[in-house]
């Protein structure tokens, strides 16, 4: 027969509230071991007389909480290889904010048998001291466990075990990110006993208290929490009778030439590197996914859920090398494995309508690279930067003769430019980046030679052009000389 753990629950504060079950177990056990003897319970156990042996020593010792708990373990696997029964009673519930309970069940449940006693933990002391209901909503989430949680504001938030001024600290930096400043937050300590206390204060001032291992934060719902489902839910309420009159108006098609409006305006605050700027364009771009699935929702097409699911579970399938058991060292094998997924996805591209199926929206320069890069990938390219440089001197010689005949000029000058984005395709440039810095270029410049000759006092309408390149050529020896700067 296995030995057998009995992990008891102590409930969170004296005697009066450990069960009757456990306080008898408890009594009759040969030798009982308690995670901490910082705890009342344990206090008034030991003023009856009743044996403990606490691993408080280990927190003293340990440099870590994981090795305080693996130590603890360890400790408990070598007492139950020696005995058939250990008594190990924690504070609270064990199930309830008990790391040392799920080790336990990881690690010596499949060698011993382990049986887990309840018992009140300290999360119904908080329904009773802040006196609401549970079923309204509850998240309990470890003091760092805040950042990744997706804070909505919509449930009652409970943060145990804030010890210390420095854990504090950072639950409020935490939280800030995404509840107001001076939202309303609850310090209770000590509850059940008598030195509780429930103290009321605004998040900004969460650091300034004393705290202690009896120490837990709770928030109560609050509207003003940034999230998602909080932008979502202003998107439909916008969308709603009493909401705008243009956002109800608004259809997939209406919308197309804001999402690409926006879209631009994202690359011109990345392009201008004015960061404050792309947080406001960011958010204006979010809008519209956000706009286009609540018409989808309404219609009863996919849920916000859907949309995020999908791109979830793409990012995941299409990176093997990182959530699989796939190796790609270099971006270059990122590319290769990012496409054969895809393709195997989608099907084979030997189908002529499926072959060159890149979105027809997009600019010309981009929808050339996209159009040769797919086109290269089934063998059809040069086999160095000589073939696209050659070809680019043909068809520059093409266009020549076009002009002279009058003839073709149109398709040769089309084919000059498609020759000219392959080459930067093989110099790894993006042909639609690289013209869009030479226009920045060139804007900066005439600009400049405006404002050199209105410096000498000329009208620069009126200069004829050898003039104006005079004053075009001091705007780019400028140019230079402060690069080189």
């Amino acid at each position: 027969m296995p030995s057998c753990l009995h992990v008891i629950g102590l409930g969170p504060s004296g005697l009066e509230q450990l069960t009757l079950g456990n306080y008898r177990r408890i009594r009759e056990a040969k030798k009982v071991f308690v995670r901490t003897a910082e705890h009342l319970c344990v206090q008034e156990l030991i003023a009856e007389g009743i044996g403990v042996e606490s691993f408080d020593e280990v927190y003293a010792t340990e440099l870590s909480f994981e090795a305080v708990y693996e130590r603890i373990i360890e400790l408990l696997r070598r007492e139950l290889q020696q005995g058939s029964e250990v008594v190990y009673a924690v504070p609270g519930h064990p199930m309830v904010a008990e790391k040392t309970v799920q080790l336990i069940r990881e690690k010596l449940a499949q060698e011993f048998e382990v049986v887990i006693h309840p018992a009140m933990s300290f999360v119904e002391e908080i329904f009773r001291a802040l006196k609401f209901d549970p079923i309204d909503g509850v998240l309990v989430r470890n003091y760092d466990a805040l950042k990744d949680v997706g804070l909505t504001g919509q449930e009652w938030l409970i943060i145990p075990q804030v010890y210390n001024k420095l854990i504090a600290s950072e639950v409020k930096l935490d939280l800030m990110t995404s509840y107001p400043d001076d939202a309303w937050v609850y310090v209770v300590q000590a509850l059940g006993t008598h030195l509780e206390q429930v103290n009321r204060l605004p998040l900004y001032e969460l650091d300034h208290r004393t705290f202690d291992h009896l120490t837990t934060i709770v928030l109560p719902p609050n509207s003003d929490v940034i999230s998602f489902s909080k932008l979502a839910k202003v998107m439909a309420t916008l969308r709603s009778e009493g909401g705008c009159a243009w956002d109800r108006e608004q259809t997939h098609d209406t919308l197309k030439p804001c999402l690409i409006e926006e879209s631009y305006e994202v690359l011109e605050a990345i392009e201008k590197r004015d960061m404050y700027n792309l947080c406001e364009e960011l958010g204006d771009l979010l809008l519209q996914v956000v706009f286009h699935t609540q018409l989808a929702s309404e219609n009863g097409e996919f849920e916000h859920q859907d949309v995020l699911r999908g791109i979830i579970q793409k990012l995941i399938r299409r990176h093997p090398h990182v959530f699989g058991r796939e190796k790609a060292e270099t971006a270059e094998d990122v590319i290769l494995t990012w496409d054969r997924i895809k393709q195997e996805e989608k099907g084979s591209e030997n189908d002529e309508a499926a072959f060159f199926k890149d979105p027809l929206g997009l600019p010309a320069l981009m929808w050339a690279s996209a159009t040769q890069r797919r086109a290269a990938k089934v063998g059809f390219d040069w086999p160095d930067l000589d073939g696209p440089w050659e070809k680019v001197q043909e068809e520059l010689q093409e266009l020549k003769s076009a002009l002279t005949s009058g003839i073709g000029v149109r398709e040769e000058l089309g084919d000059l430019l498609f020759a000219v984005v392959n080459l930067s395709r093989f110099l790894k440039l993006d042909a639609e980046e690289v013209l869009r810095d030479s226009i920045h270029k060139f804007q900066s410049r005439f600009l400049k030679m405006v404002k050199l000759s209105q410096k000498d006092g000329l009208d620069f309408r009126k200069l004829p052009l050898a003039e104006m390149d005079v004053f075009w050529e001091k705007a780019k020896s400028q140019e230079k000389s402060c690069k080189l700067m």
